[in-house]
């Protein structure tokens, strides 16, 4: 990829799988930008460019109204192991999300929706007093798996109160314990406030009955879905739907995704 600026021309080696919520079922029905200054865009970046070149940092804006990256800086391509500029107008998420641990991928998605659901229910006039940090680990290429920190707050919204614009700052993480999980939290900067997310296994948003959790946890030792019918006494077809509600809940694709993402969220060890 060496001097490639143009990250839309690339094919993405590995599809991510559809782990990735529906956030914008969160939002109103549609944007409107009635009473938005027709060159705020152009302002906005104009700032973050600036703001850019001054700092270390990796900054991207995403646009949540087309659903990509319509700006991202060099050093965000640095820190993702990517040798380009930072001329690209629109990039999809998956070629910033296939660099992250399979591990963490699917976390993060869920963090991610329950951030934006927490953000949907604040007074439309104080969405912009909230910021995500979370760390989590990211393949930098030849360094391999670094643990970076990242802050996500709102830019822009439209004049119904939804998030149009966000920005983020990714850095490497001073904690480099890379075997660590996804950590996160929402904080007020006004106040000083801090909002876990998933802070424990039964606050989950995610929740598996005791039978899922039994046929998991069976799953994850190797068991096949017979094997599985004899030792609960019930019938394959029981199994077989117990394991496509497990998939549903996690949004995983397969049982392997659904072992990490349930191990991640605390719901099994």
């Amino acid at each position: 990829m060496k001097g490639n600026t143009d990250l839309s021309l690339q094919t993405v080696a590995a599809r991510l799988p559809a782990v990735v919520p529906d956030y914008l079922q969160l939002l109103n029905r549609h944007y409107d930008f009635e009473g938005v200054e027709p060159d705020r865009l152009d302002k906005q970046l104009a700032l973050i460019r600036a703001m850019a070149q001054l700092s270390s940092s990796g900054v991207t804006v995403y646009d949540l109204q087309k659903q990509t990256h319509i700006y991202a800086s060099r050093n965000f391509y640095k820190l993702y192991g990517y040798d380009v500029g930072d001329r690209q107008q629109s990039i999809d998420n998956a070629v910033f999300d296939q660099k992250i641990h399979p591990d963490d991928r699917q976390v993060l998605s869920f963090n991610g929706y329950e951030a934006m659901k927490f953000m949907m229910q604040q007074p439309a006039d104080s969405r912009k007093q909230f910021k995500m940090v979370t760390e989590y680990r990211i393949d930098a290429g030849a360094q391999g798996y670094v643990r970076v920190s990242e802050q996500h707050q709102v830019l822009e919204q439209d004049a119904l109160g939804n998030i149009w614009l966000s920005l983020a700052v990714i850095d490497i993480s001073p904690d480099q314990s890379v075997n660590a999980g996804v950590k996160c939290q929402i904080v007020n900067f006004h106040t000083g406030d801090l909002i876990l997310l998933r802070p424990e296994a039964g606050e989950s948003a995610v929740r598996l009955t005791g039978r899922e959790t039994e046929i998991l946890k069976m799953i994850g030792a190797g068991k096949l879905s017979k094997e599985i019918s004899g030792m609960l006494d019930i019938s394959i077809h029981t199994v077989n739907t117990h394991r496509q509600r497990i998939l549903e809940k996690l949004q995983a694709d397969n049982s392997i995704e659904a072992l990490h993402s349930a191990r991640q969220l605390g719901l099994i060890t």
